[in-house]
């Protein structure tokens, strides 16, 4: 899901995320590692191939020639899948630039402390409950598992009526 879909489909009732922003040395992977076909160094030498490489490579008198380009775009969606019935978060949606060794990071993230609460809450909304929020509220599956209490936050509600 695109972050400009999710914040019209979430405005007037979710507060919208907010964008955090990194710039800095390579850090953050897309989503977990670096894109595909991205070579920091453009060729790299080494005598066995690390195996989270993901860029093109040969060998070569018994070493390891990986290259690739050094300056990479991306976009990501929002990262979730339905598991036993329910989403799951897995990455907020981003725009990352990687440039040498350098990263440049746009990431929409939760309003509030609690990542996985958020998003899955948004997508209980969005995709388990035909965007209706009395419903969602009422068919949220999450207990707490002292109290059997719903774990819905009316925290990440705008309050004007829900």
């Amino acid at each position: 899901m695109k972050p400009k879909n999710i914040i019209k489909d979430i405005k007037g009732v979710f507060k919208p995320p907010k964008k955090a922003y990194y710039l800095g040395k390579i850090v953050h992977g897309s989503p977990y590692f670096d894109p595909w076909n991205f070579n920091k160094t453009i060729l790299t030498i080494r005598k066995k191939r690390p195996q989270y490489l993901r860029c093109k490579y040969f060998k070569l008198f018994g070493y390891d020639i990986s290259y690739g380009w050094p300056i990479a775009i991306k976009k990501y969606d929002l990262g979730w899948k339905d598991k036993f019935g329910s989403p799951r978060f897995e990455w907020s949606p981003s725009f990352q630039i990687w440039f040498f060794r350098w990263q440049f990071c746009v990431w929409w993230v939760s309003p509030a402390k609690d990542q996985d609460d958020y998003w899955e809450m948004v997508l209980w909304y969005l995709k388990y409950s035909d965007k209706d929020i009395n419903k969602a509220r009422d068919t949220w599956a999450w207990r707490d598992y002292t109290t059997k209490q719903s774990t819905w936050d009316e925290s990440f509600l705008i309050k004007n009526g829900y």
